[in-house]
């Protein structure tokens, strides 16, 4: 029954962690692009270890001293530099041999045993293991022994060509895992690590995946143990054919293989294989089998290199396709482009003889326009309606400010108008109604003279509404730099631009479309005035617009 529950708990648990991966995939890609861009980063604080470690190697006194701090570069080299692993494990060998110390010497020789076999030298591996002794090793030397035994058989035993080999070597690894599998801790990480595999290549994945959590268990995240138990964990969901689960553990792998500078990769290149088979994802699998091949190649093993080769072959042959169909569409795109450009040249012509009949339109409309006089009754009484207006305003400051704002857009509006109405004069031009034209227009000074007349207006009804404008006003400027008005009350253009800045009406774009200057005159003759202002020229509009606001 407690058996029963815990398989119910183990198969829940794994379920829920499956729903969640799948959504963080996305995620996942991001944090490992992120660490592949700073690889690096982690690449140059792996180096400055071991050149600490190599300082300490070189200030030791004793040949006891070297051979740890050699032993402990070795280790840092493992999976980033094949070729100084073996290095100074050499040194390490001479250091035991010159000490007389065979406990040490025993254990040089069997770390590099294992180095030789991990990367494809088996009978360098074979000689140097038959050095050593099998009974006189005891603990940890021995379980090292025989985990080095069992993986270079069982790399033997995949790479052969001969049956009757590869049957030899793969019963010689099983007696060899029986053996350790016997005096190794059942709760130890080398005994869940081989269980494990085992049960995984024997096809039993949902005991795999029960030993693979108690695994993980004892996997200080981070670790290089804990990315080795994230690839063979991959490799359990993909004996399920969970093809999302599967890439979540190669991802995790492959994190802290980039994040511990890791040269000697698989969870990289084996990610890019199945991104490549079972997605077309190529981009995405380039990038990752390129990176993988860069680290590999620095660690130098040729074993890897024959692994990744096919990999970046059929990399290299889809991106040969892919090229082969962007070139077709680069040639339906050139001739594409070049009957546009066909079209473009014909529809410049067209619209180069239109150009012309519109120069001799303007002509006849220059002619047209001294018809417009017409509206100036029109416009007059317009003013004289908004005169009217004006002594009805509220003595409020703000209802004030608005009935002017509302006089002067619609002076504006209606000058806009007369705009409008040459435009329309052109539209009957193109349709060669001329009789209309000369009954509609006059002369170009009507538009200026009611400009002048809506200046005089405004004038007008501003200085009835604050009486005290001008007075106020210069009171804000220094004595010599004062302003007066023009004859007959009519405002100057800077007392003009403030009285509109007075209501309101601040920026340069609006005044210059009222009084008809470019924002950038008006821009200079606000700045002109500030510049005579007593106190702070910065705080100057502010209180033009507080004028009148106590005594109206």
């Amino acid at each position: 029954m407690r058996k029963l529950i815990l398989t119910t708990i183990t198969i829940v648990f794994t379920l829920c962690s499956t729903a969640a991966n799948q959504v963080n995939l996305d995620s996942l890609y991001k944090v490992l692009d992120a660490a592949i861009d700073s690889s690096d980063i982690y690449v140059k604080q792996k180096e400055d270890r071991i050149a600490s470690l190599k300082d300490d190697l070189r200030r030791s006194r004793t040949d006891l001293d070297r051979y740890d701090y050699a032993e402990r570069i070795y280790l840092e080299y493992i999976p980033f530099d094949n070729d100084s692993a073996f290095a100074y494990q050499y040194q390490c060998m001479d250091l035991a041999e010159r000490m007389g110390r065979e406990d040490l010497k025993h254990k040089a020789g069997i770390s590099l045993a294992y180095q030789l076999g991990n990367s494809g030298f088996y009978n360098e591996a074979r000689i140097h293991y038959s050095k050593v002794k099998p009974s006189s090793l005891e603990g940890a030397m021995r379980e090292q022994y025989l985990i080095g035994e069992n993986n270079l058989y069982g790399e033997m035993a995949f790479y052969t060509h001969d049956p009757k080999l590869k049957a030899e070597f793969y019963a010689r690894q099983d007696a060899i895992r029986d053996s350790m599998l016997a005096i190794m801790d059942s709760t130890s990480l080398n005994w869940l690590f081989q269980k494990t595999i085992v049960l995984n290549y024997t096809k039993k994945l949902d005991e795999a995946l029960r030993y693979s959590d108690k695994w993980m268990q004892v996997c200080k995240s981070g670790s290089r143990d804990y990315a080795t138990m994230a690839f063979f964990r991959s490799e359990i969901f993909k004996g399920y054919g969970n093809v999302d689960m599967q890439r979540y553990w190669l991802m995790q792998a492959a994190i802290i293989d980039v994040r511990n500078a890791i040269m000697d990769q698989g969870a990289l290149w084996s990610l890019a294989n199945s991104l490549m088979r079972n997605e077309g994802d190529l981009d995405r699998a380039h990038k990752y089998i390129d990176f993988s091949w860069r680290c590999i190649s620095r660690f130098s093993p040729h074993m890897r290199s024959w692994q990744i080769s096919p990999i970046l072959t059929n990399i290299n042959d889809e991106y040969k396709g892919r090229l082969e169909s962007m070139n077709t569409r680069l040639q339906w795109t050139v001739g594409i482009i070049s009957l546009l450009t066909l079209l473009l040249v014909g529809l410049l012509a067209y619209v180069s003889k239109k150009r012309k009949q519109l120069a001799i339109a303007r002509d006849e409309l220059a002619q047209s326009n001294q018809q417009l006089s017409q509206l100036n009754a029109q416009l007059k009484n317009t003013n004289d309606e908004l005169a009217m207006s004006n002594l009805q305003l509220h003595d409020s400051n703000r209802v004030k400010d608005e009935y002017i704002t509302k006089f002067l857009q619609v002076c504006s509006e209606y000058i806009d108008k007369l705009d409008n109405y040459r435009i329309k004069i052109n539209r009957k031009v193109k349709a060669n109604q001329f009789d209309d034209i000369r009954k509609m227009t006059s002369s170009q000074q009507m538009k200026e003279d009611e400009v002048k007349e809506l200046f005089d207006n405004f004038d007008a009804v501003f200085l009835h509404l604050f009486p005290n404008f001008v007075s106020e006003f210069n009171a804000l400027l220094k004595p010599e730099e004062q302003i007066a008005p023009l004859e007959g009350d009519h405002l100057t253009t800077d007392l003009r631009i403030f009285a509109l800045i007075r209501l309101g009406i601040d920026e340069s774009s609006r005044i210059a479309d009222f009084l008809r200057y470019s924002p950038n005159s008006i821009y200079n003759y606000r700045a002109r005035i500030k510049n005579k202002a007593i106190g702070d020229r910065e705080d100057f509009e502010r209180r033009v617009k507080e004028i009148g606001i106590e005594k109206i």
